[in-house]
């Protein structure tokens, strides 16, 4: 399984993103100066389902929604009531 792995290089501290078999190495060569370039930690670049820039509805917003709707619901009936 490939593994991307973020290395930063100690000459022209340039970060190298590099797709890896072997997630254990900890040291390559730089692409552009040809200096020794460490693993560094990164975050992570991911989307769960629900949060996505395409607009669809997230967990929290149908949520939201019929909590509205049922606090529309209440505040009618108790509008109407004696």
């Amino acid at each position: 399984m490939l593994v991307y792995n973020d290395f930063r290089c100690s000459a022209c501290d340039t970060i190298i993103e590099d797709k890896l078999v072997d997630n254990e190495v900890t040291v390559v060569d730089c692409q552009y100066c040809g200096s020794p370039a460490t693993k560094v930690r990164s975050v992570p670049n991911f989307r769960l389902p629900g949060n996505d820039a395409a607009g669809f509805p997230s967990a929290h917003a149908k949520w939201a929604k019929k909590r509205d709707q049922k606090m529309a619901q209440e505040k009618k009936a108790s509008y109407y009531e004696p």
